[in-house]
């Protein structure tokens, strides 16, 4: 999302330019990500959308938008800098993060229909941290898939859980790559044992073993509250 934010506000730059007297575009943002590694994109272009490791990058169609805007403005005389700023703790961030939310809540004319992330459903496994690279070493485990990130003629990243066939629970959020012909045999919410490479690195599904039957996940009830009106 914060990719996407900054390729809109790229696109917002070059429907308002020229302004008089400005040479200089910010896009202040609290996003790591996009500061460290705005640079970086234009290499993984060059190199097939592959990083240094030779691993596929995520979100390309997003830093594709980022980089063909930048070279844009660039040609118009335009310089574009990212800044990293921590977020909602200026009065200008408070203003934009309250405005974001009313608009999400909002919905409407301006929902964005313009992003398809992929097949997904939730992780059973509870928290907000995002998937590690599976610590690949050639073995085989049983998955839970629960995100796809589709890629046409490329390896798909896939989001996972782990099941422990013996204790019957689901454990850790992972992701590794698999060939698209082995992508779409991998359903979410369904269990697979499958086999990976062996490299750390570059986390791999080779190969599809056999489907495993999963118990359904245990979803906590939310408590009802009973009120009474006094006669």
């Amino acid at each position: 999302m914060e990719l996407m934010a900054c390729a809109k506000a790229l696109d917002w730059a070059l429907e308002n330019e020229p302004w008089e007297n400005v040479s200089r575009i910010y896009i202040v943002t609290d996003s790591m990500y996009l500061v460290q590694h705005h640079t970086n994109a234009q290499y993984w272009k060059r190199n097939g959308w592959r990083n240094i490791a030779g691993e596929p990058v995520a979100n390309e169609d997003l830093w594709d938008k980022i980089l063909k805007r930048v070279g844009k403005l660039s040609r118009v005389g335009l310089r574009v800098d990212f800044v990293y700023q921590k977020g909602k703790k200026t009065s200008l961030g408070k203003k934009v993060d309250k405005a974001a939310k009313a608009a999400a809540q909002r919905g409407g004319f301006d929902k964005d229909y313009g992003y398809q992330p992929g097949s997904y459903s939730k992780s059973v496994v509870p928290g907000g941290a995002a998937a590690e690279k599976f610590p690949a070493s050639g073995q085989t485990a049983v998955i839970r898939p629960y995100v796809k990130k589709v890629r046409k003629n490329r390896e798909e990243r896939i989001s996972f859980n782990i099941f422990d066939e013996i204790t019957q629970s689901y454990s850790g959020k992972f992701f590794a790559y698999a060939q698209p012909s082995l992508s779409c045999e991998l359903h979410r919410g369904n269990g697979h044992r499958v086999r990976f490479n062996a490299d750390p690195n570059f986390p791999q599904i080779l190969e599809r073993i056999e489907g495993i039957e999963l118990p359904k996940p245990i979803r906590k009830k939310q408590k009802k509250t009973l009120t009474t009106t006094p006669n």
